[in-house]
């Protein structure tokens, strides 16, 4: 589905998958139209939450009980916070957060969704909460003085996409976890689309040529592989 906001543009949840660490436990509190949790390897659990119930009928109008799209999704309708605030972590969560952006960073002055998320103070209740969790957390925004001063440790990236209206916008993405080592899925490494497509065609022939070695010469390589990663 289309959604105001949503990251399935050219280019988008590429970027944010990219920097994704491994994970047993996905959540994504405001899920919208859900590129980043349709797109990515799904974890061993996937949790989508959204307070707009037309956004979870579309879910699971397309996927039964949210399974075809996502084997073993479970989709809330619900508030984020709130199942943030409940949820029992044991530190082997993920959490990707995707909220309405402040109304101060917007272009547009007019409402974008049935159940707006703007005010400075929600966001910085938002912000609190993330700060005190022991998981990994990824939170999409446009650049503000508060999430500038609030997320100040955090790691962040930025990357240029389009607005609803074509306009080019430069959106960012905050981590609360160094520039991972391994990721959860590997598929969309690249820069952009030329770069993904020229690493898709060397795996590939790094694949073709794996198939073709014996037994012994491929556990040798993925031996040497393993050591290499343990450096």
């Amino acid at each position: 589905m289309t959604y105001p906001g949503g990251k399935a543009g050219a280019g988008v949840y590429q970027q944010i998958i990219n920097q994704i660490p491994p994970h047993q436990v996905y959540i994504e509190p405001f899920l919208g139209g859900g590129a980043v949790l349709l797109h990515k390897r799904p974890a061993r659990s996937n949790i989508g939450i959204d307070s707009d119930a037309a956004v979870i009928r579309s879910w699971l109008a397309l996927s039964g009980d949210g399974g075809d799209r996502v084997p073993g999704a479970i989709v809330i309708c619900g508030d984020g916070i709130s199942f943030l605030e409940s949820y029992s972590y044991s530190g082997d969560e993920f959490i990707y957060c995707d909220p309405p952006y402040l109304f101060e960073t917007r272009s547009g002055k007019g409402k974008i969704y049935p159940h707006e998320f703007g005010d400075i103070g929600q966001h910085e209740k938002l912000l609190s909460l993330l700060l005190s969790f022991p998981c990994k957390i990824a939170i999409s925004g446009y650049w503000s003085s508060l999430y500038a001063e609030m997320l100040a440790t955090w790691r962040s990236i930025h990357y240029q996409t389009r607005t609803r209206g074509g306009s080019s916008v430069t959106e960012y993405l905050w981590m609360n976890y160094p520039e991972p080592v391994e990721l959860h899925d590997y598929r969309y490494l690249g820069n952009n689309f030329r770069q993904r497509e020229r690493l898709k065609r060397i795996r590939t022939r790094w694949l073709a040529r794996l198939d073709r070695m014996d037994a012994l010469e491929r556990y040798a390589l993925l031996s040497s592989i393993a050591e290499y990663s343990d450096k």
